[in-house]
């Protein structure tokens, strides 16, 4: 895991540095620390290290903890040279599965509505087209009646936003939301306002609209496809077994 890049990203201070840096290499014993060991060993407070995992956009200090050594095992289970980002995502997609698979055997012979804006909306339609070609009723054309009372349990909302902030979605998600119409959800931001409406959101943690770097890489759309493929397999050879 390179430091140095979250805290170019996240505009982390040295104080923020190191303890990212000691919980990454106390991956293996973090967990009997507890959040009062690290801020001991790290001469800081509980509440320093609470506040550096929301600045990173997590729910608190065991997501941040989580999310440090799932990466950190993910080093030191390949060569350097052997390493991909798939096994992430493979792992990824594992945590929401389970609802995942409920969700789509609830609508699957329902209407699926897919939202998105700007280019998320390219990523709408791919996962438009597989679940078309996997025989779901999918459609990315916003049918606003669909949103209606009467349509709740025959309607799934599927939104793709990166911040999960987008004003338009987000007033969509929450009269849905409402109306008693579910939303599923593929975004960037752990904290957004559509991930409180939504039965499943699934989070990449790709959110970069308060980065200070004009140039970083925009990995949110490449994530949510290779998230969405693995819980699309994974539900399919159920499905058949």
């Amino acid at each position: 895991m390179n430091i140095q890049n979250l805290a170019n990203k996240f505009n982390l201070n040295e104080t923020e540095k190191s303890i990212l840096l000691f919980i990454e290499h106390h991956a293996k014993d973090i967990k009997e620390l507890g959040i009062r060991g690290v801020a001991k060993r790290c001469y800081t407070s509980p509440a320093t290290i609470v506040n550096l995992a929301k600045k990173m956009n997590f729910s608190g200090y065991s997501e941040l903890v989580f999310k440090m050594k799932e990466n950190t095992l993910l080093e030191d289970a390949a060569n350097p040279s052997e390493v991909t980002a798939l096994p992430y995502y493979q792992k990824l997609s594992d945590r929401y599965f389970n609802e995942f698979e409920q969700i789509l055997n609830d609508y699957r012979d329902k209407t699926i509505m897919i939202l998105a804006s700007g280019f998320s909306q390219i990523i709408a339609n791919y996962i438009n087209e597989s679940l078309i070609l996997n025989g779901f009723r999918s459609i990315t054309n916003s049918h606003l009646e669909l949103m209606r009372k009467e349509y709740a349990g025959e309607t799934l909302v599927v939104v793709v936003t990166e911040s999960g902030e987008t004003s338009r979605l987000k007033e969509l998600v929450k009269e849905s939301y409402e109306n008693g119409i579910e939303v599923l959800s593929f975004v960037g931001n752990p904290n957004s306002g559509i991930t409180h409406y939504s039965r499943l959101s699934v989070v990449t943690h790709d959110d970069v609209q308060f980065s200070k770097d004009p140039y970083e890489p925009h990995l949110f759309y490449g994530s949510v496809l290779l998230v969405f493929e693995f819980l699309l397999s994974a539900y399919l050879k159920r499905s058949i077994s």
